[in-house]
């Protein structure tokens, strides 16, 4: 196997000769793959494949966090990746070379068994949702939490709709096709960015896809499906036709985790669903009872509690996800993110001001 060390000796080179930070070291993104399969992922390490984030080494080469800038803040997405001893050397090591750029970290979508490293680090902490897991031991048709599942699926079946998993690498004809699926489901809207999944060719070819046919073969639905390299998958990028039968995602949803559960894995993630079981116990925090009463009178707009629905049909656990934060103003950070997320083009030195409040009330929010 290769070493990272010399997969990045000579980027490491030219960059300390112009001046740069020795941490700032680009790896090519199918160099990153040997890495990822000795040290494992994580529930978002999968993204970095969107390449829309830099690279941050530790001195070592050993752990590698991925982050994006916004406004004032370095935001990390997900803890970092690789060898979990040098993780509390990997979160001060980023500590300085934000302070060395006059900006402060984030840790976005942070896992609990870590969080004792970030408190260590100086952090504090916000409950942003939770992600939705499927013990893919556990889960089963039989009995009555998944009747109506186990109807429809036989109902589709019965129907001639068919299901399998395509393995890459795809051809571009079978790219375009589903790309169409995907500019469908869009409607019209622009696509999300950093913690949120995006149809993008080259992302999109690296993944096996799970496909849904109709009675006339033709492809209705489809999902990416990505891998930590230990033993879960996600159902990553998913879109229908808008006129897809009712239940299809819920056909295509259940296809996929017995197949996987065939296959091998262990555990089938859903992502995370934004904002659920925020602030709605007696001593939360004051800043997440505010997310609480987003969740509840947000809803309309943002469905929040239809998304946790649609996964709690399938999830047999739950696990938190936090915000690990500097001291800051929460409403300023949430309002970056929702920038960051949803892809505003605003000014590189706009903080807040009720311009931007406008403009990002306006957008479609999206937490994920």
């Amino acid at each position: 196997m290769v070493s990272m060390k010399n997969l990045v000796s000579n980027s490491q080179k030219n960059r300390i000769k112009r001046g740069l930070s020795e941490n700032q070291v680009h790896v090519q993104y199918d160099d990153l793959i040997p890495f990822l399969k000795k040290n494992g992922g994580n529930h978002v390490s999968h993204l970095i494949f969107l390449q829309d984030k830099q690279q941050f080494w530790t001195k070592d080469l050993n752990v590698l966090i991925v982050y994006k800038q916004i406004f004032d803040k370095y935001v990390v997405l997900g803890d970092p990746i690789g060898d979990e001893s040098i993780f509390p050397t990997a979160i001060i090591e980023f500590n300085e070379f934000c302070k060395v750029n006059r900006v402060k970290p984030i840790y976005y979508q942070v896992n609990p068994r870590y969080m004792q490293l970030y408190h260590e680090a100086g952090f504090r902490f916000m409950k942003l949702g939770e992600e939705a897991l499927i013990n893919l031991d556990q889960f089963t048709l039989e009995g009555k939490r998944t009747a109506k599942l186990r109807t429809r699926l036989n109902k589709f079946k019965r129907n001639g709709f068919t299901f399998c998993v395509v393995e890459p690498p795809h051809s571009s004809k079978f790219i375009s096709e589903i790309k169409k699926i995907s500019d469908c489901w869009l409607g019209g809207e622009t696509e999300k960015g950093f913690s949120v999944v995006s149809f993008c060719e080259d992302y999109v070819s690296r993944f096996p896809i799970a496909l849904l046919h109709n009675t006339e073969g033709k492809v209705i639905a489809f999902a990416t499906l990505a891998t930590d390299y230990r033993q879960t998958i996600t159902i990553d990028l998913m879109r229908n036709c808008k006129k897809s039968p009712h239940g299809t995602m819920d056909v295509l949803f259940t296809n996929i985790i017995l197949w996987a559960k065939e296959s091998g894995f262990q555990k089938c993630s859903l992502g995370m669903a934004p904002l659920a079981n925020v602030g709605n116990c007696k001593h939360s925090f004051i800043s997440e009872k505010l997310i609480h009463y987003v969740y509840r009178y947000g809803n309309k707009k943002y469905n929040f509690k239809g998304l946790k629905e649609f996964k709690g049909k399938f999830a047999t656990d739950w696990e938190p996800k936090y915000l690990a934060y500097k001291k800051s103003f929460l409403p300023i950070i949430f309002l970056q993110l929702i920038v960051l997320i949803n892809r505003q083009s605003l000014p590189h030195k706009t903080f807040l001001s009720k311009g931007v409040v406008r403009k990002v009330i306006g957008s479609k929010l999206r937490f994920e």
